[in-house]
């Protein structure tokens, strides 16, 4: 392997890695978010609703990483073919 593919491969892992981390982060948010909205009264509207916004969040917060991951196995398939015809 070239100093440059290896380099291209540490890059994709660890941004993998960070994803995974993200995720993990995630998973905590989740729990305690639903800990609080359990928590919250039914007269506690405001409670109620920052843990719906925050749990919005994570969603949103979910469907960028996975949206990230496409987009870099697309990219890495893309260099793959790039290299084979070189």
């Amino acid at each position: 392997m070239k100093n440059k593919e290896i380099l291209r491969k540490i890059y994709y892992e660890n941004r993998a890695i960070n994803r995974n981390i993200q995720r993990l982060a995630n998973i905590s948010l989740i729990g305690l978010l639903a800990r609080s909205a359990k928590k919250a009264k039914e007269s506690d509207e405001q409670g109620k609703n920052l843990a719906k916004a925050g749990l919005l969040l994570v969603v949103i917060s979910e469907a960028l990483i996975i949206i990230s991951d496409i987009l870099d196995h697309r990219k890495m398939k893309i260099e793959e073919k790039i290299e084979k015809c070189e």
